[in-house]
């Protein structure tokens, strides 16, 4: 049977060859004469043996991000690639299977991933937890009625520790934010996985950073754009200032395409919507890794809805592991906290899935019911379980 384990140095050219043929298979077979020739990796590889033989691999990043209200630990799951001589065999299954392991052996409690198909995902677990708006505009329509206060710079890593504060003030309502590291900063923020290093600029007042963006010009065949991969602001100043910078592209760039979080603000800001193509897009996925050892370490009392005080008993399915399994009670009394199996009917049944969203704030537990697969027995329980999981703004932004 295949065993699960490090890949080492010495198969990183391997890992890599499965990588380059899983993500990017017209560039045709890759040679590679230096390390240079490797992906930045700030993760964990793992893979699948066959004896010596590396049949899949995974990649694993370590992130801190806000979950229900608190800085928690989720892990972030990418790279899963095999090459085709591989597929057809359970082993990515049992890759995913032996990766959750991983994680509730280290004590993480959530896993995040960007899929490359929703419905693979989903078999096994995963749910999406993230929708976001793609602007796409002239620079024209971004000429705002604006002053031309505080001034622009130019950025480098070496001020990541600014970016930084700025991110956090503008995602400090967005659930599922990232707490970056300086090394995502340096390796992830100003590279973007493009073949040059990204431009960045802030826009300053008074000498303190309000706001940046991090993006690349690109010719295609409908002329040049602007792409902007990283973008916050601290206010709606900062916000408007940064609409203006782009704004100042028109000598050079057709097109500006920028992210953010699944609303249409910008359409309520510029002067003429309609020269604003507005799509909404999901993203990311997610998932608990260990249900009763989650729900219990959430449901911690600072800013609990006293109507979320009780008890809820819960029945959940997993496709991927057994320890989900079963039927577990949410009890929830003053400063504790607790989920334990039962053998008591349960109020609430749901899928893995589901019970994800929820706990992300994704969908509330009423959107579960007409959406995913949760249905509420106890109309009481319910409210408490939708207390206890409220709706946010989820806004996963950082790609990996």
């Amino acid at each position: 049977m295949p065993t699960y384990r490090p890949v080492p140095d010495a198969d990183r050219e391997t890992y890599q060859r499965m990588l380059d043929y899983a993500f990017q298979p017209e560039a045709g077979p890759q040679t590679y004469e230096s390390d240079d020739d490797f992906s930045v990796d700030l993760a964990d590889r793992r893979g699948l043996y066959d004896g010596d033989d590396l049949c899949c691999v995974c990649a694993h990043h370590w992130l801190t991000a806000r979950v229900c209200g608190a800085w928690r630990d989720v892990a972030g799951l990418s790279a899963v690639a095999s090459p085709p001589e591989n597929r057809r065999r359970g082993l990515v299954g049992r890759l995913l299977r032996e990766s959750i392991a991983e994680y509730r052996d280290r004590d993480v409690d959530f896993s995040a991933l960007w899929p490359f198909d929703y419905g693979f995902y989903r078999r096994y677990g995963w749910a999406t937890i993230t929708r976001y708006t793609r602007y796409e505009t002239t620079p024209e329509a971004l000429a705002l009625d604006t002053d031309r206060a505080g001034e622009f710079r130019r950025l480098d890593p070496d001020d990541w520790e600014s970016l930084a504060r700025v991110l956090r003030t503008h995602g400090e309502n967005h659930a599922l934010a990232v707490d970056r590291t300086e090394d995502w900063w340096r390796e992830r923020t100003f590279d973007t996985w493009s073949d040059g290093d990204p431009y960045a600029y802030g826009w300053f007042r008074d000498g303190e950073l309000r706001g940046y963006l991090v993006y690349t010009v690109d010719d295609g065949d409908d002329g040049k754009r602007l792409d902007v991969s990283d973008l916050a602001f601290a206010d709606d100043e900062a916000y408007r200032h940064l609409l203006r910078f782009l704004h100042y592209h028109d000598s050079q760039v057709e097109s500006v395409r920028f992210y953010e979080p699944a609303n249409a603000d910008l359409l309520d800001v510029v002067d003429d919507p309609r020269a604003v193509d507005c799509e909404i897009r999901t993203g990311p996925m997610f998932r608990l890794v260990d249900v009763p050892r989650a729900l219990s370490r959430v449901a911690d009392p600072d800013g609990r809805d006293a109507d979320a005080e009780g008890r809820v008993v819960l029945e959940v399915t997993d496709p991927l592991v057994d320890w989900n399994e079963g039927t577990f009670a949410l009890e929830l009394d003053g400063e504790d906290a607790s989920c334990t199996r039962t053998d008591a009917a349960p109020d609430v049944t749901t899928d893995v899935n589901a019970l994800s969203q929820v706990v992300a704030g994704y969908h509330s537990v009423g959107e579960a019911e007409r959406f995913g697969n949760l249905s509420v027995a106890d109309a009481d329980a319910g409210e408490r379980l939708a207390a206890l999981f409220p709706p946010r703004e989820v806004f996963l932004r950082e790609g990996f």
